[in-house]
């Protein structure tokens, strides 16, 4: 399963932070992009 996630990141206090915004299931055709990506490498 491939997930999209949009996230956020920012120091505070010398530490990073991330914060997720949205996280979802991929629709089939972002699964195909990312796998096709990542085939070519």
């Amino acid at each position: 399963m491939i997930i999209v996630v949009a996230h956020t990141f920012r120091k505070f206090e010398g530490k990073e932070i991330v914060r997720i915004i949205s996280a979802r299931k991929a629709a089939k055709h972002e699964a195909a992009q990312y796998f096709e990506r990542i085939c070519k490498k």
